[in-house]
């Protein structure tokens, strides 16, 4: 059979006997033999690997057909000696390990730093109702959208995303291979008072953008409304609303509630009270009640103009 189903096989067979004996013995510590096929185990003698010196030299046999006693002899005489290829391969293992080191680090700024600032930045973009720039122009876009026009951040963050997009494009042209550990610990620090920033960047967003909203809601409805009843108070508005459309049955008996919530939710938004959510709420609710008030009035102008005709 193959080698590799061959040393499953035994892998399966032998720690079937491992759980065996140490139910019968009733043992608490599992043990985790290890499994070599005989050419293999005699490879990594021929190699010198350190581990299967250790293994002979320290071994105890519980079972032995004459193959791990006299290797452990061999190596006690200094019989055992690693061949020049094995000592290039083990000495080449730390220069190797120094390369992956160097590559691990880059790797942090490649693919965790870089990409951990710029999905965010690009969602702040949305947020604020702006296409999501590409990577290579989001610096430029972040200064001239939040920096220069809304003036909401301050320029020392814009620097710090132009230094993690700037390593990172010297990267892809092969410009770096390699950064320090010192540089990796100042970009993170930096990381992490930019997303710090952005996150309450993205408090004040939302906080402008809210304020438009309501605004914007309140202004829709109280146009309509003072194109039916005039340019009254907002107080005489709403009374003659629920007294002329939904106590005469003209709009849903809820209507009047969701015209005092809008116009509760403005005055809680102005105070610092309100909340997204209900802002949210009052917006949607604004939206039926719009239509209700538009349909309405297309009812009462098709009515008007039939009584006109006749």
């Amino acid at each position: 059979m193959p080698r590799l189903e061959l040393k499953e096989r035994l892998r399966g067979i032998i720690y079937q006997y491992v759980a065996e004996a140490s139910t019968l013995a009733g043992v608490k510590n599992k043990l985790s033999p290890q499994i070599y096929l005989l050419t293999d185990f005699w490879e990594s003698v021929k190699d010198a690997h350190p581990v299967i010196f250790t293994f002979i030299r320290d071994g105890v046999p519980i079972y032995d057909r004459g193959t791990f006693m006299p290797w452990k002899a061999l190596l006690k005489m200094g019989k055992l000696k690693p061949s020049p290829e094995a000592i290039d391969m083990f000495m080449s293992m730390g220069d190797k390990t120094i390369k992956r080191a160097k590559m691990g680090l880059l790797d942090i700024v490649v693919n965790d730093i870089y990409w951990g600032v710029i999905t965010p930045t690009q969602a702040l973009f949305m947020l604020d109702g702006l296409p999501p720039p590409a990577p290579k122009h989001i610096v430029a876009e972040m200064n001239k959208a939040f920096v220069e026009k809304e003036k909401m951040l301050e320029k020392k963050y814009v620097n710090i995303l132009e230094k993690i997009v700037g390593i990172y494009k010297d990267w892809e042209h092969e410009k770096i291979q390699e950064i320090k550990g010192a540089e990796i610990d100042k970009l993170i620090d930096d990381t992490e008072d930019y997303l710090k920033r952005l996150k309450e960047l993205r408090e004040e967003i939302e906080k402008r953008s809210n304020e438009k909203t309501i605004e914007q809601i309140y202004k829709d409805i109280f146009t309509i409304l003072k194109e039916m009843f005039g340019n009254k108070s907002q107080k005489d508005i709403i009374e003659e609303f629920e007294s002329s459309l939904v106590k005469k049955g003209k709009l849903p008996p809820h209507s009047t509630r969701v015209l005092r919530d809008i116009v509760a939710a403005r005055e809680e938004f102005k105070k610092g009270k309100s909340s997204s959510h209900k802002i949210d709420e009052a917006r949607k609710n604004a939206a039926i009640l719009i239509n209700d008030l538009i349909e309405y009035n297309q009812r009462y102008d098709l009515i008007k103009n039939n009584k006109e005709k006749k």
